[in-house]
């Protein structure tokens, strides 16, 4: 096929049969059926037709053909040169170092790493609560990720410590192990602080296997796990676990004592629990709670949020009020007058380095796998966004292991899993964090705190860190207003956010994970079984292909029919394909009936065969006619977006040209993919079919077709 074809006839000039993309010009004048006073640019194209062999031919693919053995070359050439970069990118604190700019970024490194210590005191004390343990060991949990993440992070707007998701998926694995532990004992009376103490080796245990999940999926570069957690699965995740936090402080605002459940059912039967006590209620706990929630509410919608554009920094009202709930807790000796609950003994001091409880690691291991993923996706996907937002790189790979180490080493000083958490992230973003250094004096602040001032918060009422906890969720709480949005955008992601909110929050948290993901995989595989095929038609007017019967203005092309599959081809949507595409063209089993009857009346057999899919057939001087499909003598299959074909989606494309090739009707392929296009070549499909029927593009294959005198007559 070395003739060029001059494509671009004017669309008065060219017959009804004629038909051709437009010739090698691009100029700004009306288009033949714009109005006159319109002036657009109309756009033509010269080259000769290409099948798919000879763009091949034309342009060579350069790409190196891809081997294991190449790849272990190059990834393991050593040097000096190399050995560093290597060292180096493990410890990227060095290179800010070097590259640090003193004038301009020490002051908002400072003001953000401050301001994000504000939020990070109240949230440890209250989040080391909510994962049913000690408040210090949220402290803990804050001030070594933070030293880590400096050390090995990559993104100047991360700040790990601890987080309300993380640490009440962790509150349901010690919570559970907490409960075996008391029932071995059987009938021994067991303290409260043996209890603790085996919870804290459990949440370590599990703060210890999510590192190291984080530290092999960076070593291994599975960062792609990712994809799997879709927007809208996020979304009600995330949503139906602001539901469980808030649920598990209301029991804690009103100081009543509720059975921690577990497992199926739990929320409903933790409300249950709660309206059973709930005349045990002290009255001075929930109006502490009632006080702090209309304070905290009235400062960041009122103030914070309305007058975001004009504050430097926002009011750190959740510290203000952690502050002043504990200076009159103390002095008014609510403790003592109003029985109320408070915080109690927090111990000064660093913890001694001890050993996570590795026997419970084989029943959390499922746990720990799903809470790894967690930590991974919400951070990174905080530190993606500000790496948008502010015009700088981020080592994925690296986050990983900055994520691993945060959590690894941080389990062998008394520490939960630690994530980062948005507010952190928004405040070191708005107030001009420049580099991971900001981890400093966010640092040392809560090192303070641990080693002189905790005692100073032995008065905080436990209904104050409730409230913040419950105002916290505000915005998680809120997403449900994505609902419409999502309704009518995709009734796929509205299902997923659904189903992964109401199981989380009607079964339990990990059923909801289970749940969303499978949702989400399963809405996949449906949009692949639901795709429909379609006839291309042509423009009467200029040198455009629509989809034929939706739009006015267009028509078929004789004799051949142009037929587009909107999906991959693979096993699960093979036979559909195959079934749209002879409803869509035609059946060639239709056809082959006809061409029996012809036969059998040419011979005087009289009988003729049933099934003609429902097509008008009429008999003449023993001549069957087919209406409309009979014209068509070729098909072209548009492969544009089948970008991958697996070896069932293969046998479907030898069976349907073996069909149509029974009753005279080629087949042929355009928009052939790099990865379609090797994988035909692989599974033998060349062997019987033509490879010159393959086309670089649907224009090329019509435009061959139409200078070999394909109207019905003559065959390629």
């Amino acid at each position: 096929m070395n003739e060029r074809a001059e494509i671009g006839i004017r669309n008065d000039e060219r017959s009804d049969d004629s038909l051709s993309p437009p010739t090698s010009y691009m100029a700004a004048t009306p288009a033949p059926h714009a109005p006159q006073d319109d002036v657009v640019t109309t756009l033509a194209l010269k080259r000769r037709v290409y099948t798919r062999m000879e763009i091949d031919e034309a342009y060579k693919d350069e790409t190196p053909p891809w081997s294991l053995s190449g790849y272990f070359k190059s990834a393991c050439r050593c040097s000096t040169e190399t050995v560093i970069a290597g060292l180096l990118s493990i410890f990227p604190i060095v290179n800010v170092v070097r590259s640090y700019q003193l004038r301009q970024y020490i002051l908002g490194d400072f003001l953000s790493g401050l301001s994000a210590a504000f939020l990070h005191l109240p949230q440890g004390l209250g989040f080391g609560l909510l994962a049913s343990l000690a408040p210090v060991n949220g402290l803990y949990a804050t001030f070594f990720p933070i030293v880590l993440y400096t050390l090995f992070g990559t993104s100047q707007h991360v700040s790990m410590g601890t987080n309300a998701v993380i640490a009440l998926m962790t509150a349901n694995i010690v919570e559970r192990e907490g409960g075996l532990f008391t029932a071995s004992f059987d009938n021994v009376t067991i303290t409260d602080e043996e209890v603790l103490n085996h919870k804290v080796g459990v949440a370590m245990a599990v703060a210890f296997f999510s590192g190291l999940v984080l530290l092999l999926m960076g070593a291994l570069r599975l960062g792609f796990l990712t994809m799997y957690l879709s927007v809208s699965f996020v979304g009600g995740f995330t949503t139906a676990s602001a539901v469980h936090i808030a649920t598990s402080q209301i029991s804690k605002m009103l100081n009543i004592k509720v059975k921690a459940y577990s497992g199926a059912g739990k929320i409903i039967l933790t409300y249950v629990g709660i309206f059973t006590n709930i005349a045990n209620t002290n009255a001075a706990d929930i109006l502490i709670a009632l006080i702090c929630v209309a304070i905290l509410l009235a400062v960041k919608i009122g103030i914070n949020e309305r007058f975001a554009s004009r504050m430097k920094i926002p009011i750190p009202i959740d510290l203000i009020v952690v502050v002043l709930g504990t200076f009159i807790s103390h002095f008014a000796e609510l403790k003592r007058h109003f029985n109320i609950a408070i915080v109690g003994d927090v111990p000064n001091g660093l913890p001694v380095p001890s050993l996570p409880h590795f026997g419970s690691i084989p029943r959390i291991a499922t746990e720990g796998f799903v809470i790894s993923i967690i930590i991974f996706a919400m951070t990174i996907s905080m530190a993606k966004l500000m790496a948008r937002q502010h015009d700088y790189e981020l080592d994925y790979n690296q986050e990983l292991i900055a994520y691993g180490m945060s959590n690894f080493i941080s389990s062998f000083f008394h520490c939960f899993p630690s994530c980062t958490a948005p507010p952190r992230t928004m405040i070191l973003s708005s107030l001009g964090s420049r580099t991971t250094l900001n981890g400093i004096p966010s640092a040392i602040f809560i090192l303070i705190v641990i080693l002189a001032a905790g005692q100073l918060f032995v008065s905080l009422p436990i209904a104050v860190l409730a409230a913040m906890i419950v105002v916290a969720m505000k915005n998680l709480l809120l997403q449900i207003r994505q609902l419409p949005g999502l309704w009518r955008a995709s009734k796929a992601d509205f299902t997923i956010w659904i189903f992964t909110f109401l199981v989380g929050v009607l079964v339990d948290l990990d059923f909801g994970i289970i749940v969303g993901i499978g949702i989400s995989i399963f809405t996949v595989i449906a949009h692949t079984q639901l795709t429909t095929g379609s006839i291309t038609g042509v423009s009467t007017k200029e040198d455009v292909m629509l989809t034929e019967g939706t739009r006015d203005g267009t028509r078929t092309i004789p004799g051949i029919s142009v037929f587009f599959f909107n999906s991959i081809l693979y096993f699960a949507n093979a036979e559909k394909f195959k079934k749209e595409i002879f409803l869509k063209v035609f059946n060639p089993a239709t056809r082959e009936n006809i061409k029996r009857d012809i036969i059998a009346k040419e011979a005087g057999e009289g009988e003729t065969s049933d099934g003609n899919n429902g097509k008008e057939v009429d008999h003449d001087d023993g001549v069957a006619v087919m209406s409309d499909d009979s014209l068509v003598h070729s098909v072209i299959i548009d492969c544009s977006a089948m970008s991958f074909i697996d070896i069932g989606g293969v046998n479907v494309l030898k069976v349907v040209v073996s069909k149509y090739g029974k009753v005279d009707t080629k087949v042929y392929l355009a928009c052939v993919g790099q990865y379609m296009w090797r994988t035909l070549h692989r599974a033998g499909f060349f062997d019987t079919f033509p490879k010159e029927h393959v086309f670089f593009d649907v224009w090329d294959a019509v435009t061959a077709l139409q200078k070999k005198g394909l109207n019905g007559t003559t065959h390629m």
